[in-house]
């Protein structure tokens, strides 16, 4: 697959799969999450999505995701989703943290 039609692609599957996290989920655990990125393969068949937190709430409404997506989104297949936490914050905030203790130590 191109480039630019992947990257397109990655743009219309991200803005889709906010856009039902935001409106058409009603699940508890995911009212706070949020979806960072998405990561279409070169194949177009599998779709990494990395979300903020409840992973496992996002792994058990995999279908419901997906069958909104078809609805929305314009492709032939539409890919199998992938569900990742993405540790980015976390790993920030924590270094954060260490710095701050060690400026802390050297006053």
């Amino acid at each position: 697959m191109k480039s630019i039609a992947k990257e397109r692609i990655n743009a219309d599957l991200y803005r889709a799969l906010s856009n039902i996290l935001m409106t058409k989920v009603n699940h508890p655990a995911l009212r706070n999450a949020t979806i960072l990125r998405t990561e279409l393969s070169d194949d177009g068949s599998v779709c990494d999505i990395y979300v903020t937190d409840n992973l496992s709430a996002f792994q058990q409404s995999t279908g419901f995701f997906r069958s909104e997506l078809a609805k929305v989104v314009k492709l032939r297949r539409i890919p199998r989703l992938v569900f990742i936490q993405d540790k980015g914050q976390d790993n920030a905030d924590r270094i954060n943290q260490l710095l701050a203790e060690l400026a802390r130590g050297k006053k």
